[in-house]
């Protein structure tokens, strides 16, 4: 195995599961999105993935699987059955988002900000909440016509 210069490969023991989780998903759609777009050019360090043998693979897999175990556990462990149920609904219309609102909850519980179990209500609160953060995160591009936000840009 080569010696990684970017220190792209972080395969401490010591390193956080969550954190790996969130690594090996970031790196999966950054695979995913490769396609054409500018994909190829922003993945450049990340190359090495590729030339993984497969035991890599292997133990690459086997945590990305544990962590996702362990994610699992945690969103049992704080959601309701009403609120997982929920959550398992938004996440097959949009996963993304599902996947936001999962990283969230599993953020706070690791804070401790989460006495007992988030029920069902509480669950659309932090929904709404996250809707009018994006809302307005929208809203602002959607002020001008496409037209002269290219004639901005053009300047």
């Amino acid at each position: 195995a080569m010696a990684d210069p970017l220190g792209v490969h972080v395969n401490d023991l010591d390193e956080d599961p969550e954190l790996a989780a969130i690594r090996a998903r970031r790196m999966a759609q950054l695979r995913g999105k490769g396609g054409g777009q500018a994909g190829m050019g922003g993945v450049g360090g990340y190359g090495g993935y590729q030339q993984m043998d497969p035991e890599q693979q292997k133990a690459q897999q086997e945590r990305q699987k544990a962590a996702e175990d362990q994610r699992t556990q945690i969103l049992k462990a704080i959601l309701s059955p009403q609120a997982r149920e929920r959550l398992s609904n938004i996440a097959m219309v949009k996963k993304d988002k599902a996947r936001k609102v999962e990283d969230m909850l599993i953020m706070n519980a690791q804070r401790g900000a989460i006495g007992g179990q988030i029920d069902e209500a509480q669950l659309i609160e932090m929904l709404e909440s996250i809707n009018e953060q994006t809302e307005k995160e929208t809203k602002v591009s959607r002020l001008l016509p496409p037209v002269a936000v290219s004639s901005l840009r053009g300047r």
